[in-house]
Order: C-alpha cells, then sequence, then structure tokens
C-alpha cells in the first residue's frame, strides 16, 4: 500500500489575516510565527508593501514533515 498524503491547496499568498482565520490562530501568534521563521514571507515588490505569507513554502514544509512522520508507513 502507498501512503498517500493530503497538502492543503489555495492560494499561494496570504495576508496574516487569512492565515490566522483560515487555521484557527491569533494574529499575535502567526506574527510570532513568522519572527521565528516558521512562516515565510514572500519578498515585497515596493518598500512598504503588505507583507503575505509564502503558502508555496508553507505546502512544502507541511510535505517534508508528512514524510517524515513516523506515524506514516514507508
Amino acid at each position: 500500500m502507498t501512503p498517500q498524503i493530503a497538502i492543503p491547496s489555495g492560494a499561494d499568498l496570504m495576508t496574516y489575516e487569512e492565515f490566522a482565520s483560515l487555521y484557527g490562530y491569533g494574529l499575535r501568534t502567526v506574527k510570532q510565527m513568522v519572527a521565528d521563521g516558521d512562516l515565510l514571507l514572500m519578498p515585497r515588490k515596493k518598500d512598504g508593501g503588505a507583507a503575505r505569507i509564502n503558502m508555496v513554502a508553507f505546502r512544502a514544509r507541511l510535505l517534508a514533515q508528512g514524510i517524515n512522520c513516523k506515524y506514516v508507513a514507508a
């Protein structure tokens, strides 16, 4: 049996507020996750532009964690 890992689909970029709402975190927690490096931001195109969470990197991290999970039979 081949293990199957479901990775959420969706937008490639999200605001802090969208991420917090979708994943059930507080806005302060999301900002701390960004500060800690747990969530990566897309580079801003211009100074002062709105920060956006890189959801492609987030999903890639989920995939890596799922592949290395001890509960998924290899």
